[in-house]
């Protein structure tokens, strides 16, 4: 496993990454939508991503789908069905303005410190340089906040989360499958293969 392909979200005509999500669980369930993905590629191990954004009516939606289903035919979504496309998460894209009615807030971020990199599972929020919450009732757009000077005083509270001798380990872990006398060890895969945005909710 390496470190996960994030979500998007578009947003004053830029396209951020999230980076955390405060209630995971009511946002996005593929298995909704009648698609059962599998693994794709060991960078997006849930075989979906998504990009976000909002509408004209300031309502939470889901803008593109990059999935697969595990080789059988794909349902439409709203009406639209996927076209063919290579992506991380699968041979799959749909085009949609499918609206969410999520309740709670959303970090997105862009300007990623490469030295904060990990190499399991997503990146931490304080790991980027600009970072904004978005807020939303019932799918509703309601508030933004800029929480990137949050982000500055975690990186100055926490050491790196890796360093680079510890990510070496890791490399030649893998070449001579020692992963125990190599340092891939249960306490680095338990820290860094998370595979939810809900545990790096940090504001």
């Amino acid at each position: 496993m390496r470190s996960q392909f994030f979500d998007g979200f578009d947003f004053s005509e830029y396209k951020y990454s999230i980076v955390a999500i405060e209630h995971v669980d009511e946002l996005f369930k593929i298995e909704k939508y009648g698609l059962h993905p599998v693994i794709y590629d060991e960078s997006c191990l849930r075989g979906y991503a998504c990009i976000f954004g909002v509408t004209d009516e300031k309502k939470l939606a889901l803008h593109k789908l990059f999935t697969n289903n595990n080789g059988r035919p794909a349902p439409a979504i709203d009406g639209v069905m996927p076209t063919a496309f290579h992506s991380p998460a699968g041979d799959l894209r749909y085009d949609l303005e499918h609206e969410i009615p999520y309740t709670g807030s959303i970090l997105i971020a862009h300007g990623f410190i490469q030295k904060f990199f990990v190499p399991f599972g997503f990146q931490i929020p304080h790991a980027f340089r600009k970072v904004y919450e978005l807020t939303f009732y019932e799918g509703l757009f309601v508030h933004v906040a800029d929480r990137s000077d949050e982000a500055r005083q975690l990186r100055i509270e926490y050491e790196e989360p890796m360093p680079a001798a510890k990510k070496m380990q890791l490399r030649v872990a893998h070449w001579f499958n020692k992963p125990e006398e190599y340092g891939f060890d249960d306490e680095t895969i338990a820290q860094y293969m998370d595979l939810s945005y809900d545990t790096k909710y940090l504001f």
